[in-house]
């Protein structure tokens, strides 16, 4: 999965990983290939469920 950062900055990961990005990262975005892919819904949500860097708090 790909995420976009505000700045443009593409940071390619794991979709784990990317659920924190997107919780963490203020206008990150996924990539826009990224709504063809059937699990972007589900990383959507679960990165609404999260603070910001979650790791800080053990998440």
């Amino acid at each position: 999965m790909t995420v976009v950062t505000a700045d443009g900055r593409e940071i390619t990961g794991c979709v784990q990983h990317s659920v924190r990005q997107l919780a963490s990262l203020e206008g990150a975005r996924l990539h826009p290939v990224a709504a063809l892919l059937p699990w972007v819904l589900d990383i959507y949500c679960r990165a609404a469920e999260l603070p910001p860097f979650p790791w800080q708090i053990g998440l």
